[in-house]
């Protein structure tokens, strides 16, 4: 997917959080040992 158009997608979420992510917490995030405790507040946010 090109930049712009992810950009484009994101706009209405950032506008929401009034900041972006940190890459650094994206990273953190993504590790396979994250995936558990990222599911379950997945999870509790669509409750």
């Amino acid at each position: 997917m090109q930049i712009a158009v992810l950009d484009q997608l994101l706009a209405p979420i950032n506008a929401f959080l009034h900041c972006q992510t940190p890459q650094a917490g994206v990273d953190k995030a993504r590790e396979p040992e994250r995936l558990e405790a990222l599911l379950i507040d997945h999870c509790n946010c669509e409750q």
